[in-house]
């Protein structure tokens, strides 16, 4: 058994080097032994994958091969029902994996996290790293909600003063790059050089994928 683990999901459709750079942010910041990339097989809010499970997975796969303490996870994709948060973490935690889990997503994704199925028992299964975006903040709604004034530490040795039920605020970490603007590079034949692994964009042109 690890001491912390990072949990990052998403649909990674494609990855891209935002989703690295974040994995490899999370895992310095808080002295992360291994970062788990889990991607999403069937969402609860957003529409369906762009590329079949198999692709993301293996673009995954290749996106992090020469990377250390960074893994990919298919537990996800092992289920063939709605992917929830709450499920993935209650199996990851039966798992015995670590002592320690870490959910890491951008602040976009927390300012939705009372629309998540069971998101109150988030809190209880695993601690937040939440990733800063220009233009963004905590929205005060959902700050109330999940009494975000008690879960905010402001420094990383006061994040893991509790086993679970922190939220730390990564402000200085700013890639703003997601996979829907990838997409639409890829779609209008733009250069994705800064976006995209090599090997991601080969194996996108082999599939053609997008």
């Amino acid at each position: 058994m690890i001491a912390r683990l990072g949990v990052f999901g998403g649909m990674f459709d494609p990855v891209h080097n935002g989703h690295i750079e974040a994995a490899r942010y999370a895992k310095e910041l808080l002295s992360l032994d291994l970062v788990n990339l889990i991607p999403c097989n069937i969402p609860n809010h957003k529409s369906q994958s762009h590329a079949p499970a198999k692709h993301r997975l293996a673009m995954l796969e290749a996106a992090i091969r020469d990377e250390t303490g960074i893994e990919v996870d298919d537990i996800e994709l092992r289920r063939s029902s709605v992917s929830y948060s709450a499920e993935t973490l209650k199996s990851i935690k039966a798992q015995k994996l670590a002592h320690n889990i870490t959910f890491i997503l951008g602040i976009d994704s927390f300012n939705s996290i009372t629309d998540w199925f069971d998101w109150e028992k988030l809190f209880s299964l695993c601690s937040f790293l939440v990733l800063g975006r220009s233009g963004l903040s905590f929205d005060k709604k959902i700050a109330e909600r999940v009494q975000l004034q008690t879960r905010l530490a402001q420094s990383i040795p006061e994040f893991y003063r509790e086993a679970t039920g922190k939220v730390f605020m990564a402000s200085n970490f700013n890639i703003d790059l997601s996979s829907t603007s990838v997409r639409a590079m890829l779609r209008a034949n733009l250069g994705v050089e800064g976006c995209l692994k090599r090997e991601i964009f080969e194996y996108i042109k082999d599939k053609k994928l997008y």
